[in-house]
C-alpha cells in the first residue's frame, strides 16, 4: 500500500490558500508516521523557502510546483512516502505528476471562496479583491479544479481526525485493488 515496486506513495494535497491543506497534510503525516517511519512532509511555503525565492505569477508557481514534484519523485524513488501540501492548481502540474510519479494519489482540498474569504487570516483574498495584492490563485490567477483521486470538502474546519481517516480509508481501498 505505501510502497509499490520500490516507489513510495506521494500524497499530493492541493487546494487554494486557506483551504486547510497544510493542517490536513500535517495531521495525515503524523498518523502515517505512527505506522511507518519512512515518511516526509513537504509544505508548500517551507519548500519554496528551501528552493529559493521564486515568482508568484502563474509561470513562477508552475515552475516551483514542478520542482516540488521532482523533489517528491526523488524521495519516493528511494521508497519514502511523501506528503506534499501545495496550491499547484494547474493542468501542467497535474499532467506532469501523473506522468512522473509512479505511486501517486492526488487529493483536492475543496473549500468555497466565501469560506476562504471568511478565514482570510493573512488578508490575502481581501487584499487581492481590493487590488492591493496581485498573483492570488482563485482571484486574479485562474485555477483548474483537478480531477483528483480524492476530493475532500473542507468548508468547515471541524472533524480533522475524520478527514484524515477518510483519506486513509481511501488509500487502503485503492491499495487493495
Amino acid at each position: 500500500m505505501w510502497v509499490k515496486n520500490g516507489k513510495g506513495l506521494v500524497l499530493w494535497l492541493c487546494g487554494l490558500a486557506g483551504s486547510g491543506k497544510s493542517t490536513i497534510g500535517k495531521a495525515l503525516y503524523e498518523r502515517i508516521k505512527q505506522e511507518i517511519p519512512n515518511i516526509v512532509y513537504l509544505d508548500g511555503d517551507e519548500l519554496r523557502d528551501l528552493l529559493g525565492a521564486y515568482g508568484y505569477d502563474k509561470q513562477g508557481r508552475i515552475a516551483v510546483a514542478l520542482k516540488r514534484s521532482a523533489f517528491a519523485h526523488f524521495l519516493s524513488s528511494q521508497g519514502l512516502v511523501v506528503v506534499v501540501t501545495t496550491i499547484s492548481l494547474f493542468d501542467e502540474v497535474y499532467a506532469y505528476n501523473r506522468k512522473t510519479l509512479q505511486n501517486y494519489l492526488e487529493i483536492y482540498v475543496e473549500c468555497p471562496m466565501e469560506e476562504l474569504q471568511r478565514r482570510d487570516q493573512k488578508g490575502l483574498y481581501s487584499g487581492a479583491l481590493k487590488g492591493e495584492i496581485q498573483n492570488v490563485v482563485g482571484v486574479d490567477i485562474p485555477f483548474v479544479k483537478p480531477n483528483a483521486d480524492i476530493i475532500l470538502p473542507n468548508d468547515t474546519p471541524k472533524d480533522l481526525e475524520q478527514k484524515v481517516q477518510s483519506i486513509l480509508n481511501q488509500i487502503k481501498e485503492k491499495g487493495s485493488k
